[in-house]
């Protein structure tokens, strides 16, 4: 049975389109698109970003997007498409082995925790069982501390809409939503601008937060975050843009 990649590539040569006119139209990168159909998921930096581009790629064949991401996730669940792909196939008698075999793995495996456990908790010292086993918090896991401001704000509603204008300092996979509608699904280069016109929500998910700065109505605003971090159900509206935008003091600086 043909593999997704092999099928996409299928589609495409059917239809006499390059891969160069996929890359130009969607601007997704060439490297990103060969490995698609190569079958090399590991090139792409994560599931999220898989799914975008698979969307983007049977989009620009005139392909049901749906079906072909439905053919993705039944891969997805039935055996670790990434890893089917790089796996060497194995017989019938094979898996019937390595089925008969689970049992005893399991319970090595449960030994082996065990013994772990009992190397660290208990017989390491002054280890205490109680502390140790307390889950670490992370600064990034707890709820976001409230501004410092001088004096209390209520919160203003902007009836003029929302102007976002976007530019790129460095290449950024996005998707744009503008009261709902997807505006823009791709990647933008460096140098490249972005302008987004809402009545009342602008939408975003980022491949790399980093990597553009903006302003919201002609004020700047905050970074989304480190480069290459991935942000995911963005949403700006006119009653909480203020808290995207950099302090008056910051911007100056």
């Amino acid at each position: 049975m043909a593999s997704l990649g092999q099928e996409l590539k299928r589609e495409r040569e059917l239809r006499g389109i390059s891969l160069q006119e996929i890359a130009s139209s969607t601007r997704i990168s060439l490297k990103f698109l060969e490995a698609l159909e190569e079958d090399r998921l590991d090139v792409i930096p994560g599931k999220f970003f898989i799914r975008a581009i698979l969307r983007s790629y049977a989009k620009s064949l005139g392909l049901d997007e749906n079906q072909v991401l439905n053919r993705y996730q039944e891969l997805q669940s039935s055996f670790d498409y990434e890893v089917e792909v790089a796996a060497p196939k194995m017989s019938g008698s094979q898996l019937i082995r390595r089925r008969r075999n689970l049992p005893l793995l399991l319970a090595s495996f449960s030994v082996i925790l065990a013994l772990g456990f009992i190397s660290i908790f208990v017989l390491a010292p002054g280890k205490n069982p109680e502390t140790s086993l307390r889950p670490e918090i992370k600064p990034s896991s707890l709820p976001a501390s409230p501004p410092q401001v001088e004096a209390p704000k209520t919160e203003e509603k902007n009836d003029k809409g929302l102007n976002l204008d976007i530019s790129f300092l460095e290449e950024t996979w996005l998707q744009v939503f503008a009261d709902g509608a997807v505006v823009w699904d791709g990647i933008k280069k460096e140098g490249e601008s972005l302008q987004v016109r809402a009545a009342r929500e602008v939408g975003l998910n980022l491949g790399n937060a980093g990597g553009l700065a903006f302003t919201i109505n002609g004020k700047k605003g905050k970074p989304f975050g480190p480069r290459g971090a991935v942000r995911k159900d963005i949403r700006i509206t006119t009653s909480n843009c203020s808290e995207y935008l950099l302090r008056e003091e910051e911007s100056e600086s």
